[in-house]
């Protein structure tokens, strides 16, 4: 079942002006003045049917000590399937293609570093044409079905960069090997590479995948979506302890034509390596009815103490607003009107940070306690609109840049240009 994307809509929010500090229930955004940093990855993106940094599950901007790597969908206007393209990057302000990927890309390029510091691309790809330089696709007619590209590189270049001409390649081509939609992460101690993703017939499954051996510890179907529902957009988070996985994941209506009908969101846990999870609905929405009443996606950290935090939207009457939950057992606290693509992280010293988009500005929600959130807007340079932050974060193995702040891609689009782009590096001070 080769599926096409469920479309991701831009939910354009009308946001009030602002007060410096905001209580729960009521936000209000506060005008900052600008700390941003921002370098353009790439001005020549062309793609028009889907914003590039589209599936925050899968990492997309990583740091392996050395060197920066970013990836993205690209595609000539509306063309689908897509291809897409890696860049690399010494000092985060000047980035170099190092990679292109010419067709047949069905979901966006994920990037991992291990604990070795060696470099990892995974990409759903359709059979019928090569989708990654020198790897050989998996049989089939053209865009019969989706298979795993699975690269491990650890050949560098004379200036230590990744040689992506040299790989081991881990690619599933045999057996069922549709994944669709997969979440992507590293373990703590860096040696285990987690994919949760849906197959054929929507069932959910965890993959691990061990980076000392080369070899899959397991893949196993960890859940089947009540009829009529699909799993989809499974954000994966190794806990504190050897073995602890979170998971959350949106539950999408079958037969429906966009994310306007998920109608819930969920946040399980395991303690064995992602074999079995245990674990409940974040939120529910018993009548999605298209644009007034829906659920979309939520993202969850996890803290230096092991705490789980979690964040998740729903659109009521019309109306949508972010909320922040401690825990499964937690009870949601509204944040604001944040996009229904918001990131959380959780800083050493107990502040939750929630990024967000809003026209131009990157909206940036804060809090010590959970409850009390301030919001703060930071405008962008040089764009009309400023799509969706994509985190470098520990989940995907980064290591600490230099300096201080949070770290993000961000897809950029100018007046009057359909095309998304330019391809934005941000980060916040």
């Amino acid at each position: 079942m080769a599926v096409k994307p469920v479309s991701r809509r831009v939910v354009i929010l009308s946001l009030g002006a602002a007060a410096a500090a905001v209580a729960t229930g009521s936000p209000a955004f506060a005008r900052t003045e600008a700390r941003l940093r921002t370098s353009i990855v790439s001005d020549a993106l062309r793609v028009t049917n889907v914003v590039p940094t589209w599936g925050a599950q899968i990492p997309k901007v990583v740091f392996d000590g050395r060197w920066y790597y970013a990836a993205t969908l690209d595609g000539a206007g509306a063309e689908y399937p897509w291809q897409a393209r890696v860049w690399k990057s010494r000092d985060s302000q000047n980035w170099t293609e190092a990679v292109r990927l010419p067709g047949h890309v069905y979901q966006p390029v994920g990037l991992l570093v291990d604990g070795a510091g060696r470099l990892h691309l995974h990409v759903a790809c359709y059979t019928g044409a090569e989708a990654f330089p020198g790897v050989a696709p998996k049989p089939g007619d053209d865009m019969a079905s989706v298979y795993a590209i699975r690269l491990q590189f650890d050949a560098r270049l004379r200036d230590g960069s990744v040689d992506f001409t040299r790989f081991t390649d881990h690619t599933v081509r045999t057996g069922s090997t549709e994944r669709y939609y997969q979440g992507l992460a590293v373990s703590r101690d860096g040696r285990y590479l987690y994919s949760a993703y849906a197959v054929d017939g929507w069932d959910l499954y965890l993959n691990q995948f061990d980076t000392r051996t080369g070899r899959d510890v397991h893949s196993t179907r960890i859940g089947t979506p009540p009829a009529g529902r699909a799993w989809l957009y499974p954000r994966v988070q190794p806990g504190k302890h050897a073995g602890d996985v979170h998971l959350s994941f949106s539950q999408y209506v079958l037969g429906t034509p966009n994310s306007a009908y998920l109608d819930g969101a969920t946040l399980w846990h395991s303690t064995d390596g992602g074999r079995t999870f245990a674990g409940g609905y974040l939120t529910r929405n018993p009548a999605p009815d298209g644009d007034r009443n829906w659920v979309d996606a939520s993202d969850l950290t996890v803290d230096v103490h092991g705490t789980v935090h979690a964040v998740f939207y729903r659109r009521d009457d019309g109306v949508g607003t972010l909320y922040y939950q401690r825990g499964a057992a937690g009870s949601p606290v509204p944040v604001g009107p944040l996009d229904n693509h918001s990131q959380i992280v959780a800083r050493p010293d107990g502040t939750l940070v929630v990024l967000s988009s809003d026209g131009a500005d990157l909206v940036v929600a804060t809090s010590r306690n959970g409850r009390d959130w301030r919001l703060d807007r930071h405008t962008v340079p040089g764009v009309s609109a400023a799509y969706w932050p994509n985190l470098l974060q520990a989940r995907s193995g980064s290591r600490t840049p230099p300096g201080h702040g949070v770290s993000m891609l961000m897809a950029g689009q100018r007046s009057g240009d359909p095309s998304f782009h330019p391809l934005l590096f941000v980060t916040l001070r």
